[in-house]
This record gives C-alpha cells, structure tokens and sequence, in this order.
C-alpha cells in the first residue's frame, strides 16, 4: 500500500537523521514517541486521503511535532503546512528540516487564538492530539480553524474520547482525571524534562466535541473510536493486556471525528486581550 510505504521512507528518515525538536537532545525519546504513535499516523494518514483522493490540496496540521504526518501527506502529493508551538518550532534547525520536504513551517500558540493562515485557504486542518492539551477556552481556536478553512473543508480530530468506560472506572479508583498527578506540574516546567505540552487537561466525549464545534459553521461526518495509540507501549504483557481490555465494547479510549465545513462562522465571541 502506497500509505504505509510513504510512512515507513518518513519515519527511516526521521531516524536516519532526527532533529532536537522537543529542545532536551533525548532523540532516543523522541524515537519512542515515533514508535507508540506510528500506528496512529497510518491511520491519520489512511483517513486524510480517503476524504481528500485528489492531489494538491491545501493541508494545515496542527501540532505537527515531529512532522510524521505532515512530511508523508507531502510525499502523497499535497500542499501541507506544519504548525506548532515556538518552543519547538522556532528554531533554525527545525525550519530547515521541514525546507528539505518542501513543507512551510509555523510557529505559533494557539492560546493567541490566532492562526497566521489566509483565511477560506485549506481543505483540511489536522488537529490529532491537541484538543486535550489545551488549557485554555478553545471555542476561539475552532473559530479560527473555521476561517482557514475553505468551504467543504474538514476538520479532522483524534483525541482521547472521555466516554471510555475504562477511564470512568479508573476514576471511581483512583479519584484522578484526566491522566496526570501533581508532581507532572513540577516535571512541566523542569526544562531537562520533556513535559511542555505533554498533560492532557481535560478529555471529552464525541458529543461535547461536537457541541463545541457544530455552532462554528461544522457539521460532523464521521466518529471512529479506536485503540491504536499506546497499545504497543509497556511491555508484551501490558500490551496484550491493554489490546483485550479496551477492544471490549465501550471501552476503546481514543477518537476520531471528522467535521465538514459548511458555512462561514457568524457566531461572536467575546476574547478577554489581558487574560
């Protein structure tokens, strides 16, 4: 399959030669991140050119970190700008790694609510593991995307879906949601540790998602739940262990929506400049 050839020339480059993107020289880390992710990108991948089958379309991800996604919709022929945030963006070298594939690099924080992309420009954004870091209002952040988007465009999200009853169980346990102990507020802004973006502030359902996004001129088209993030982290054991738990029904712990633009946003909202 074409898909998964692209992906694996991505990622052997990627090994070949990685740049310090997440700014701690741990490239082996980064490797790991590349492996427990890999089977989400061919997913990304797989459903990014099943909505958009022509060539040359106009793609904006957000988050793009290690560019996996980004780079592999280039080789499959699209026009793709990878965005993120400036601490791992801004820099000389990850400019250059991008120029290599012809990709546009950006850095910006989506906390400005302000995307630096001409608006009615793209067909598709990719916002894959993004919706849970915020902490931060995010209705501006869909407003924007709706801006950038040209009509008939998509939105695609995948994120942790909220409604796992697996993760309800482990907070009648544990008494903790969504993933992270305090002393991770610590790692956070410990500059050796890789911990930036890395807590996850609030998960949310399918239809809390939904509600936050269809007022904006969207329409979803598509939901997916699935296991393919992390199910290959922590051991053989653990994996298995983790592969029979969330297969059960209602228990899969990631999600996967697809929303079509139909209409320019009209809604108004109110954005405190000092907070």
């Amino acid at each position: 399959m074409q898909i998964k050839k692209i992906l694996n020339k991505v990622i052997n480059e990627f090994n070949n030669d990685p740049p310090n993107i997440d700014n701690t020289g741990n490239i082996e880390g980064q490797k790991k991140y590349l492996n427990i992710m890999e089977k989400s990108y061919f997913l990304t991948l797989k459903n990014c050119i099943k909505i958009l089958p022509k060539k040359n379309s106009n793609i904006c991800e957000l988050g793009a970190f290690l560019g996996i996604v980004s780079k592999s919709l280039k080789y499959l022929g699209h026009n793709v700008i990878a965005c993120d945030i400036p601490y791992f963006f801004d820099k000389d070298e990850i400019k250059k790694y991008f120029d290599k594939s012809a990709i546009k690099s950006l850095s910006f924080n989506l906390r400005n609510y302000q995307i630096p992309i001409p608006q009615n420009s793209q067909d598709l954004v990719i916002a894959c593991e993004i919706l849970e870091h915020l902490n931060f209002n995010p209705l501006p952040v869909f407003k924007e995307i709706n801006r950038i988007l040209k009509i008939g465009g998509f939105l695609y999200i995948a994120t942790p879906n909220a409604d796992s009853f697996i993760k309800k169980i482990m907070y009648l346990i544990f008494g903790r949601q969504p993933s992270f102990k305090t002393n991770q507020f610590f790692e956070q802004l410990n500059s050796s540790q890789n911990m930036v973006v890395g807590l996850h502030w609030r998960e949310y359902s399918h239809s809390e998602i939904k509600e936050m996004i269809a007022p904006f001129g969207f329409e979803l088209i598509s939901k997916e739940f699935s296991y393919d993030i992390g199910t290959n982290h922590g051991g053989l054991l653990i994996a298995l262990l983790k592969k029979f738990i969330f297969a059960l029904p209602g228990c899969k712990p990631n999600q996967i929506l697809i929303f079509k633009k139909l209409k320019n946003s009209k809604t108004k909202l109110y954005i405190n400049s000092d907070s």
